[in-house]
């Protein structure tokens, strides 16, 4: 009888841990890691000190804008005041009843003033005076109409096509049939003020 061969021992020994090693590559992906969130830090630090830069400009151009506003508002406000000074001195209606004036008052742009017993008036020439008023005329989002009477209006502006009545706090109204009353409703902020620099 034939023999079986014996089994071979298995002469594989069982792996050991190369802790040394291990350490090094934990030592270089800390280290790897490390350098990564510099880098960032450095990128990140760039960027900040950049727009820190650009908000600095910014400000600066802001404020440069604002200087320039200030004094194209200053020049407009001195045009202005030599304009409505050039105007001739307003006339004084021959009567006192607004609605026997309006009609009289028909050919451009006029604005009238209520003294307490008399009427005043003006016609707007053409050009930049005109033009602001018709600015104030369409400028659509400053009238919304208010609850209650018309106030009691002391300047008004008469158009070919309507008359808007004016009172103190941004209030009148606007007839588009001419006439002297109307529904309340607020009128553009600034307008009364204007109005009324014609007769100071």
């Amino acid at each position: 009888m034939e023999r079986t061969p014996a089994r071979r021992r298995s002469s594989a020994k069982p792996m050991k841990l190369n802790y040394r090693m291990l350490l090094c590559i934990a030592v270089l992906a800390f280290f790897l890691l490390a350098l990564l969130f510099f880098i960032l830090f450095l990128s990140r630090g760039g960027k900040i000190d950049e727009l820190n830069k650009q908000v600095e400009t910014l400000n600066g151009e802001k404020a440069s804008l604002s200087e320039q506003v200030n004094t194209l508002t200053q020049d407009n406000q001195t045009m202005l005041a030599g304009l409505t000074a050039a105007l001739p001195d307003p006339t004084t209606a021959q009567t006192d009843d607004l609605t026997a004036l309006i009609p009289q008052l028909t050919e451009g742009v006029y604005v009238v003033r209520s003294t307490g017993s008399q009427y005043q008036y003006l016609s707007v020439p053409t050009g930049y005076l005109q033009d602001k008023l018709t600015a104030y005329r369409d400028n659509a989002e400053g009238y919304s109409v208010v609850e209650g009477d018309a106030p009691a209006c002391t300047c008004w502006v008469l158009f070919p096509d309507r008359v808007i009545g004016l009172a103190e706090g941004d209030k009148g109204f606007v007839s588009m049939d001419r006439a002297a009353t109307g529904s309340a409703t607020t009128v553009p902020s600034g307008m009364y003020a204007f109005v009324a620099s014609f007769f100071a």
